[in-house]
Formats: structure tokens, C-alpha cells, sequence
């Protein structure tokens, strides 16, 4: 089953300099970074902080991450209209980039890679990964 890797992974990456190592033992994925995973990461890199650091993140996104980078399509889209609309039916809300995420992996039914608690309202819909090296694994 397809992997989507988050943002959280992505920044991990960039901090560790190291990828692969993130990747969970025993899943074979294939692997993908959601179009809005590689955008929000992305965005990071314009942020007002050191030049080098920016370069670095660049750097990495354009030689390892760029090439796992999956398209939004329309069921994406159809998918996270819905899930914000049920988020506000229960009086919740997402970061957007994060619904968009949740979105992707949820209207596509794969796994999601994280290191962090953002979508842990959403494990019950979605197969949540944590990397090898991460303690909660």
C-alpha cells in the first residue's frame, strides 16, 4: 500500500540530513510526498531565516524530494472540501495544509509517514507510520 510522507518527515529530513533513514523498517511503500506536503515544506524555504539553511532545504528538495512529489488531483479536492466541511459540522477546524494532507491520503486510501500529532483526530480513518528512529514508533 502507498505511503504519503508529511511535512513533519520532510522537515525532520532536512534537520537530520538524512532521508532514507526516516523511511520505516519493513514497509515497502511505494512512497510519495503529497503535492501539499511538498508546498508547505516549500514554503519554508522562503521563510525570513539564515541563507544557508534556506540553500539547504532547497537543495535537498530538489535532489531527493522533488521526484516523489504526487499531483492534487480532483478527488483530492473533492475529498478535503469534504473533510472540512465535516471538521466544522463537529465544530473542529485543520491547519490547511494539514487537511490537505489528510485529504490526499484519505481519498486515496494509503498510509501516512509522520512524526508528529496532527492527524492523530484522524487514526481511526487513516494508517498512521512513524519513522524507524522515532520514539513513539
Amino acid at each position: 500500500m502507498p505511503v504519503a510522507i508529511d511535512t513533519s518527515v520532510l522537515i525532520s529530513a532536512e534537520k537530520q540530513r538524512d532521508f532514507d533513514d526516516l523511511l520505516p523498517e519493513g514497509e515497502e511503500g511505494p512512497y510519495y510526498i503529497p503535492a501539499l506536503a511538498a508546498s508547505e515544506f516549500l514554503v519554508g524555504t522562503h521563510s525570513p531565516v539564515r541563507a544557508d539553511l534556506r540553500r539547504r532545504a532547497s537543495q535537498l528538495y530538489q535532489n531527493r524530494f522533488r521526484s516523489l512529489v504526487s499531483t492534487f488531483t480532483e478527488s483530492d479536492a473533492a475529498q478535503l472540501s469534504a473533510l472540512i466541511s465535516e471538521l466544522r459540522t463537529k465544530g473542529q477546524q485543520m491547519k490547511f495544509f494539514d487537511a490537505a494532507i489528510a485529504a490526499t491520503v484519505l481519498a486515496r486510501d494509503d498510509k501516512l509517514l509522520v512524526m508528529d500529532s496532527d492527524f492523530d483526530r484522524l487514526k481511526d480513518r487513516i494508517k498512521l507510520l512513524h519513522p524507524s528512529e522515532h520514539p513513539s514508533a
